[in-house]
């Protein structure tokens, strides 16, 4: 199976999962929280920010898996890759948040859904969702800045709960 084959194959299984996880039955909250919970997934602009973030992140994810395989992604590829996946959860996060919107609903408190409608309704709200894409783009470089500090205690914490000789010497530092 081919690298891209692999990674489209990942981002199904990811996808399938998140389906599985929101397919569970729920019972029907009261109307008025149902219309609340709409009109909170509205105002946060969901599909629009499910689809930003894929394209943010599936660039760095793509060019991840083409350095560990050289060669086997082309850069017209790695486009295709992302491309596919934002159009992709942009057409599922509708089907998602359909099924998440009555568990908001059930979860959250009547007031609780008010003050959050009032909230992302609002200005302020409003100013913080269309800030969030070049803030989140000023956050990547710290991220990936952090990433090798954050994955060496993660495998130190894994390694004092389980046998790692397994899994083989860290990988070397990257070099940016």
């Amino acid at each position: 199976m081919t690298l891209l084959a692999r990674s489209l194959a990942g981002l199904a299984a990811a996808m399938s999962l998140l389906a599985a996880q929101g397919a569970a039955a729920q019972p029907a909250p009261d109307a008025h929280k149902l219309e609340l919970a709409k009109r909170y997934f509205a105002a946060l602009h969901m599909d629009q920010m499910m689809a930003g973030m894929m394209r943010q992140v599936m660039p760095a994810m793509t060019a991840s898996l083409a350095k560990q395989a050289p060669g086997a992604l082309t850069a017209e590829q790695q486009r295709a890759i992302a491309d596919a996946a934002a159009e992709s959860m942009q057409g599922f996060m509708a089907k998602v948040s359909d099924r998440m919107i009555p568990m908001f609903a059930d979860t959250f408190s009547d007031k609780e859904l008010q003050d959050l409608v009032a909230f992302y309704e609002g200005p302020t709200g409003q100013s913080m969702l269309a800030k969030m894409p070049a803030l989140t783009t000023k956050m990547m470089p710290l991220m990936v800045e952090m990433m090798p500090e954050m994955q060496k205690d993660l495998r130190q914490r894994l390694c004092s709960k389980t046998d790692c000789s397994k899994l083989g010497p860290p990988p070397a530092p990257s070099k940016s």
